[in-house]
């Protein structure tokens, strides 16, 4: 069984050196269970990371959420940036896909999650 994680960032532009840090991290992540031989339901699981660019961009940030949706990802790990969290949680929210970022501050991102899913 394969279990596909999302991981966005900015891979390029100004911010990429703080996006390679998280897509690295998610990436030593993924290697790690893989090395446990994890099984779930009886069924070896390989866990698989889809990694895109976000450029940091709110525009770009939602496209591929939209892109990791369609791709059935169980799960993101991102965005780096409250910008880009924010209009993306409620693509990934829509979809029931949890969402985790590692660096997002804003404090409103949990609570607008909330009130997405209530309404």
């Amino acid at each position: 069984m394969v279990v596909k994680i999302g991981q966005v960032s900015p891979l390029t532009g100004p911010q990429a050196h703080l996006g390679k840090d998280n897509d690295n991290g998610a990436r030593l992540a993924i290697e790690e269970a893989n090395a446990k031989g994890l099984v779930i339901g009886g069924a070896k699981v390989k866990f698989e990371l889809v990694s895109e660019d976000d450029q940091a961009d709110p525009k770009t940030g939602t496209i591929v959420a939209q892109k990791l949706v369609d791709g059935k990802v169980a799960g993101v790990i991102g965005h780096l940036n409250s910008g880009t969290t924010i209009p993306a949680s409620k693509i990934y929210n829509d979809a029931g896909i949890p969402q985790i970022s590692p660096s997002a501050t804003i404090p409103s991102t949990p609570s607008r999650a909330t009130r997405a899913r209530s309404a």
